[in-house]
């Protein structure tokens, strides 16, 4: 039976096909694990996919109608968009996608793993997407958080050359709203009241007093001196081989990294590809699996679904502690104005 369903429904990004992040998708959805969403992709090319395949699943093509999603309970829901090729619709997805996201006709948005590069040839700006996104959605500042068991791990800098970060570190006023930004998202959106950070030194052992490097003691140590003042409860700079072990993982809510894989290699080993890449900081809600296309995996048995299944859970998460925490506010703006 076809209904309109209102602020009920997750969208999804179709991502790289050839990937597998769209089987894991298709698989949950036969086993009924996961229903309530609309996956955005050109029809023709979906139906090209699972043909060659021989996967078989009833599709319904979804549209708005009075400014509600139509959708079908039993059916795998889709919104037709407009795409010559594979990489035109990873990429139209992701444009599709958030229009109706920002527009609220969604919860938000799970984007499934893209190849970076294939997007790149499509517009040579790209670089990932939590830089679209956050530009998209109009904000300077952002964070890329990846989340696993109610622990965050997040790297300060992202997609960039190692040899740049402790230049881009020195915007010290830059990182210290970054944090400022992530303190308030740990707080709103993981409905963390006092939220307890530890960041990681840049060089190893935190430059060694000196020996190594002195970068760790003038771009880092005055930052965290800054957020200590507003009672923010962080604790570093800790040498980076040190910060995560079993005490500080039961410590800490939060992991603060200067760069990228200084982040992902503990996270992923934590999380063993369960674990959910979200960008912070914006109005939409947006997530996406941790286990990036893995085309060697394609085709094979035994991959595991959590990844997709944590990143619908974690969107329902954010949706419901963001609407309890924006009630308590008002609650309490109006007390103080009478």
């Amino acid at each position: 039976m076809q209904k309109n369903i209102s602020n009920k429904l997750t969208a999804v990004t179709i991502g790289d096909i050839k990937g597998i992040g769209i089987q894991i998708l298709i698989k949950v959805w036969k086993r009924k694990k996961i229903r309530d969403f609309v996956l955005f992709t050109n029809y023709e090319l979906f139906n090209k996919y699972i043909l060659k395949n021989r996967i078989s699943i009833k599709i319904f093509r979804s549209s708005i109608i009075n400014n509600k999603i139509t959708f079908q309970k039993n059916s795998f829901n889709i919104i037709d968009i407009p795409a010559e090729n594979y990489n035109q619709n990873t990429y139209n997805s992701l444009l599709e996608s958030y229009k109706l996201v920002k527009k609220k006709l969604f919860i938000g948005l799970v984007t499934l793993p893209i190849n970076k590069k294939k997007i790149n040839t499509l517009n040579s700006k790209f670089i990932d997407q939590t830089t679209l996104f956050t530009k998209k959605d109009g904000k300077e500042i952002s964070n890329m958080i990846f989340a696993y068991n109610n622990t965050y791990f997040v790297p300060l800098t992202i997609h960039i050359e190692l040899k740049k970060v402790s230049r881009e570190l020195k915007q010290t006023d830059k990182y210290f709203k970054k944090i400022l930004s992530l303190n308030q998202t740990i707080i709103r959106d993981f409905g963390i009241k006092r939220p307890k950070f530890i960041m990681a030194g840049i060089n190893p052992h935190c430059g060694e007093n000196g020996i190594i490097s002195q970068e760790d003691d003038f771009l880092l140590k005055p930052i965290i001196r800054r957020l200590k003042k507003l009672k923010i409860n962080i604790d570093g700079p800790i040498s980076p081989d040190a910060i995560v072990n079993k005490k500080n993982l039961k410590k800490y809510n939060c992991f603060i990294f200067t760069y990228h894989d200084q982040a992902l290699i503990p996270f992923k080993i934590i999380s063993n590809y369960a674990g959910v890449n979200y960008t912070s900081g914006l109005d939409i809600i947006r997530v996406s699996p941790d286990h990036g296309t893995a085309y060697d995996l394609v085709g094979k048995k035994n991959k595991s679904s959590l990844g997709v299944i944590n990143s619908f859970k974690l969107v329902k998460k954010i949706a419901s502690n963001r609407n309890k925490y924006d009630k308590a506010q008002k609650i309490t703006r109006s007390k103080f104005s009478n």
